[in-house]
């Protein structure tokens, strides 16, 4: 079975994009609870339209609700997702838990889709999810082909990303955003430091680096591995862009589309997609890139494609080597001195004010002061190729395909159309009965041309069976008015929308304590007590807890949703998403740092007032906070080849990652080489435990990296104190 394509659109111009390019389905977001929380949205008013509009063309929709949710913002999202479902949305992409769960119970008719927020990569994970009702995942983009196959052959739909930008972090692992930034990405106001400039220190020494952003991969591109997806099962062919403009939606889509026929993408369709927006390709994790096959370092913006070289430079008056097209209005970005402007004003080598230059000729153009001879010029918006998507966006008509049964077998008859689809059938007759003939009868092809006149309508007839009498005759009009009246019934019949099935909130967890204090160590040297307990994704020794890493499941402790007793780093932030993870078999969890002290106060009461007893959840007292987790190593990067075999640097050195802010994180790498951020400063609110205490939280966690022996005990006496 053909996956489906599923298209960005983030405005009513990209849906137009999407809907002329083919796609087999939209995903947007709404004002509130969505990962882009700077894209234009579509209201409640709008989507309602939308919905209706896509489904009568066969495009299904799915919401994007994959923020993590508060205690006070549950109810106001519960009734968001209860309205676009009544709306008749095809699923919810939701990244968190506990509205998950709750939905599951609430609305059992609704489908949810497992957002790439939770970063799924492996069957253990989607068969725990599965317990919460979800239809589909959404995997994770560092997923390799193998994991993307076991993953299918679990069962469940599997979504994939196949075109746009890649996070470089685990995506529901990452607070970089958050903290240095005060905007978190998992409440859609990423900051994007991965798009930021860094210098790379060892030991406190500066390094010299092959570029400054160390963090910002290329795009990923899988355009031409679309067919091996399908072949392995893939559901759904996802392409990333909420936020970018209309003719990069149509190129993308249409692009997927064209090589899931079978056609060849040429040098001009690469070149159309490319001047759209890149950062340069990759083919990403699937085919385990890393290193410079993963990275660009040398920039974090559009690239264009390259038209050019500067030759001359008098001021503003930029004299420019053409390599490709050149039109007026095109946008341009000089690369050496990173630079852009419209070329609104360009000249021949007379002089003269043209709107046109074609390649392999010298143009002048009015540009931005500080141009370099010799700095290539990079195209990034092409006017002509805007202009030809816009006429073909303008010009397209989507519409559904029916068929069509016509009767009237006698004179006296009313004549009876039946229209069909897969799924759909209605029947509708003429107000009036067929007469005899007085000149030409009403035959085939008089109904087919009338029939034929569909160009602004929702659908058109594919196929019409007629069985038509001798010498009957209607009037055009009434024939016009059957066409009409048979798919105005049809429309309304395929919007109709099955009644709403609302349930009671019933779910009883079955109560579970937290019996110990968790104490993370990434070495023996700080474990100080062995009467405590201490987990570790780096110590292996028989009185410490294991904890499994971003993409194991085997630990006492999971990063993720493992075979282990305690959940940690899934951004546990309401009441019901502890239900969630007690429903998935746990018996705790660790709160998200997401979360204030307001807020963690409100989960408690809620959990406590709703299933009577202590949310059993810990709260983390002192830590430098992971900022984020990566398939990637900027060390291994920068001073070998990328390749990230167990170099083992990070734990011969101390590397540190410094922003033009100024602000540092620094760089550890775990077992399996998934790198890790962390802020260089602490967060110690051991001064707060007796409110925690309080609330009815009674253990808490303490993470310890880079600290001493010393620092170690240092905070044991405070928390003892």
């Amino acid at each position: 079975m053909r996956p489906e394509i599923l298209a960005p659109v983030g405005s009513m111009e990209a849906l137009n994009a999407a809907l002329a390019a083919g796609c087999d389905a939209v995903y947007f977001g709404l004002p509130s609870f969505g990962a882009r929380a700077f894209a234009n949205n579509f209201n409640l008013e709008t989507t309602k339209e939308v919905i209706e509009r896509c489904h009568l063309c066969g495009v299904k929709v799915y919401i994007t609700m994959n923020t993590i949710l508060y205690e006070d913002e549950i109810e106001d999202a519960y009734q968001m997702a209860k309205k676009v479902h009544s709306f008749g949305v095809d699923a919810l992409i939701i990244q968190d838990l506990g509205f998950i769960h709750l939905l599951h119970h609430r609305l059992p008719n609704l489908v949810l889709h497992a957002s790439t927020q939770l970063s799924i990569s492996n069957p253990h994970q989607i068969e725990q999810l599965k317990k919460l009702g979800v239809q589909r995942v959404v995997l994770a983009r560092e997923c390799t082909k193998e994991e993307i196959q076991a993953c299918v052959n679990t069962g469940i739909e599997v979504e994939v990303f196949v075109h746009g930008a890649l996070c470089i972090c685990y995506s529901g692992q990452c607070y970089f955003s958050s903290v240095h930034y005060g905007r978190s990405g998992n409440r859609g106001m990423c900051a994007q430091p991965c798009r930021m400039k860094y210098s790379l220190y060892e030991d406190g020494n500066k390094l010299e680096t092959d570029g400054e952003y160390l963090l910002s991969p290329k795009d990923l591109s899988l355009m031409d591995e679309v067919n091996t997806l399908a072949d392995m099962g893939v559901c759904s062919l996802k392409i990333e862009g909420r936020m970018k403009s209309a003719p990069y939606v149509y190129e993308s889509v249409s692009q997927v589309k064209k090589v899931l026929d079978h056609l060849d993408r040429d040098v001009l369709d690469e070149q159309n997609l490319r001047v759209t927006f890149n950062r340069e390709y990759t083919l990403g994790h699937m085919y385990k890139a890393c290193g410079k096959s993963l990275m660009n370092s040398k920039t974090s913006n559009h690239q264009g494609i390259e038209i050019g070289k500067v030759t001359k430079v008098k001021k503003n008056k930029i004299c420019i080597q053409l390599s490709q097209d050149l039109h007026q209005n095109d946008g341009i970005r000089f690369e050496q001195e990173n630079l852009g402007c419209n070329v609104n004003f360009m000249y021949d080598k007379k002089q003269n004010l043209i709107s046109f230059m074609p390649k392999n000729n010298t143009v002048m153009i009015e540009g931005p002061v500080g141009i370099h001879v010799g700095s290539k010029v990079r195209k990034t918006m092409d006017s002509e190729l805007n202009k030809t998507i816009d006429e073909k966006i303008r010009t397209s008509r989507r519409q559904s395909k029916v068929h069509a049964i016509v009767t009237c077998e006698e004179v006296g008859q009313p004549m009876v159309m039946e229209v069909y689809n897969d799924s759909t059938r209605v029947c509708v007759s003429t107000e009036i009965d067929s007469v005899h003939a007085l000149k030409r009868a009403t035959d085939v092809e008089t109904l087919n041309k009338q029939f034929s006149k569909t160009k602004d309508s929702w659908a058109y007839f594919d196929h019409i069976e007629y069985h038509l009498g001798n010498d009957i005759y209607f009037p055009i009009s009434i024939m016009n008015q059957l066409r009409r009246d048979a798919l105005e019934k049809m429309k309304e019949a395929c919007l109709k929308q099955e009644m709403l099935v609302e349930k009671e909130y019933s779910y009883v967890p079955k109560e579970s304590k937290t019996t110990f204090d968790l104490f993370e160590i990434n070495s023996v040297n700080q474990k100080i007590d062995s009467s405590l307990r201490y987990v570790s994704e780096m110590v292996k020794k028989e009185d410490v807890l294991n904890k499994s890493n971003i993409t194991g499941i085997d630990g006492f402790v999971n990063a993720h949703l493992g075979n282990g007793k305690i959940v940690d780093s899934l951004n546990v932030s309401n009441s019901y998403a502890v239900a969630s993870i007690l429903e998935m078999g746990y018996e705790s969890v660790v709160l998200s740092d997401e979360c204030n002290k307001y807020q963690i106060e409100e989960l408690m009461q809620a959990f406590l007032n709703r299933y009577h007893f202590n949310a059993p959840v810990y709260k983390t007292l002192y830590q430098k906070r992971r900022l984020m987790t990566m398939k990637h190593c900027p060390v291994n990067t920068a001073l070998k080849d990328g390749k990230r075999v167990n170099c083992g640097l990070c734990h011969s050195h101390r590397y540190e990652l410094e922003g033009l802010d100024g602000k540092r994180v620094f760089l550890l790498g775990d077992k399996d080489c998934h790198m890790r951020l962390y802020d260089v400063t602490a967060t110690d609110e051991i001064q707060n435990r007796k409110e925690y205490e309080s609330y009815g939280i009674t253990h808490f966690r303490f993470v310890f990296t880079d600290e001493t022996n010393k620092e170690v005990e240092s905070v044991f006496n405070a928390y003892n104190r």
